[in-house]
């Protein structure tokens, strides 16, 4: 594909973007944390909202948790809607607290990434749009869309997706968009990544992006906020989940030698130290 089709595509996403219907989109999402296993951790409710200024892509269940902890505690954390409060076990209690926003209209986004009490945001002014070349293969994808495959080489990885025309917004999980149609499917190429869509609607309420940014940036306190531009961020982040030292370190939390007793009676040292594969890979800084 040559550059002015690339830029031809670009006018055309920025133009769409303008004038989209609001979306909401579920994804799941699989990953590893090490090349060498076999199978995959999943985050199974992944969401991206897109109403065409802005974009997020966020847990689910850590949205309806967050909402509800807003309601059932009080500025000093004390409870204060028993009901509330109740209902906060109904969402998974391991879900990502990651989140990535997008802003169309300032080219800008933000990735938050909250470990323990820590928060470590990047910031970057510069939002590029993954130079998709597409191409001529079609399918049907297991919703029942007919979808068109397309690649690009973007923060350092290699992309492969499957965007539908029939519903014409240029969004994507995560960073991924640009697409003349929303993207069903997206995989990297050494098969670390994955993000399937399961279903698609158009929310009758305003998409969550403002709402995801005030609970990000909790104002009790209780949270350690690090804000730094992203290349930044990430050295850090991707530090903090190879070394819990670090994170303990980040969060001001007082640690002594952890250990547990297996079945057998057995007391083995808390590994400290954990395998992590970033979306955007270290090479991409270099």
């Amino acid at each position: 594909m040559t550059k002015p089709a690339l830029c031809i595509i670009a006018l055309v996403a920025m133009q769409v973007c303008a004038e989209a219907q609001a979306i909401r989109a579920a994804y799941k999402f699989y990953y590893k944390k090490d090349v060498t296993e076999k199978g995959y951790y999943v985050e199974p409710d992944m969401m991206l909202d897109y109403d065409g200024k802005t974009a997020a892509f966020y847990s689910d269940a850590t949205y309806h948790r967050d909402s509800l902890k807003s309601l059932a505690f009080d500025n000093n954390g004390n409870i204060q809607d028993q009901d509330a409060y109740n209902q906060i076990f109904n969402y998974r209690q391991n879900a990502t607290q990651d989140i990535t926003l997008i802003d169309f209209g300032h080219r800008s986004f933000e990735i938050g990434y909250h470990d323990l009490t820590v928060h470590i945001i990047g910031k970057s002014d510069n939002l590029e749009m993954p130079q998709w070349e597409l191409h001529d293969t079609t399918t049907t994808s297991a919703l029942g869309y007919e979808v068109k495959m397309a690649t690009a080489d973007f923060m350092g990885r290699k992309w492969i997706v499957w965007y539908t025309e029939e519903i014409p917004v240029p969004a994507g999980p995560w960073l991924l968009w640009g697409t003349p149609g929303l993207i069903v499917h997206a995989k990297d190429s050494e098969d670390i990544f994955t993000f399937k869509m399961l279903n698609v609607d158009m929310p009758d309420t305003p998409i969550r992006y403002n709402n995801l940014k005030k609970y990000f940036y909790r104002t009790e306190g209780r949270w350690k906020y690090y804000t730094y531009d992203l290349k930044k961020a990430e050295k850090i982040h991707n530090k903090s989940k190879r070394d819990y030292d670090y994170l303990f370190e980040l969060a001001d939390a007082k640690t002594s030698n952890a250990y547990f007793v297996d079945k057998d009676g057995n007391v083995e040292a808390f590994e400290t130290k954990n395998p992590h594969i970033p979306l955007i890979a270290e090479d991409y800084w270099q």
